[in-house]
């Protein structure tokens, strides 16, 4: 066992076993492959899923997710907009602006996006 680019626990074959041997080596085309890094296989898997603590998303849930962002904005701007009516000096004008641009362009994507989900459903519901 060595390290080879930074990777620990690289097996080579022996001298003994020469480059050509196939002892130890699966017949025909299929080749067991080993994990060594956590690194390799750069997609979910569940160790990464169970470190992430994401899990797959269904649509169901990327929708409930992304609709709480939008509510999560809508909240901000209104709190935004309280807290300049009630104490103007603790706010500044342009962060009530942003914040208020920042909820309108995310309802108006959010409806964007769920007409089109509707239209492509009513589509997928009309094809004959």
């Amino acid at each position: 066992m060595s390290s080879l680019f930074g990777i620990n626990n690289v097996s080579f074959p022996s001298a003994s076993q020469g480059m050509n041997s196939n002892a130890g080596l699966p017949k025909g085309d299929r080749l067991a492959i080993s994990r060594l890094d956590p690194r390799h296989f750069a997609g979910s898997t569940p160790a990464r899923e169970a470190a992430e603590g994401t899990g797959s998303l269904s649509f169901e849930n990327a929708m409930l997710k992304a609709l709480d962002g939008v509510n999560a904005m809508q909240v901000d701007s209104s709190n935004a907009t309280e807290l300049m009516m009630t104490d103007p000096e603790a706010i500044d004008v342009h962060d009530v602006t942003i914040a208020m641009a920042k909820a309108n362009m995310s309802l108006n994507i959010t409806r964007t996006v769920l007409s089109r989900v509707v239209q492509a459903w009513r589509d997928l519901i009309n094809t004959r």
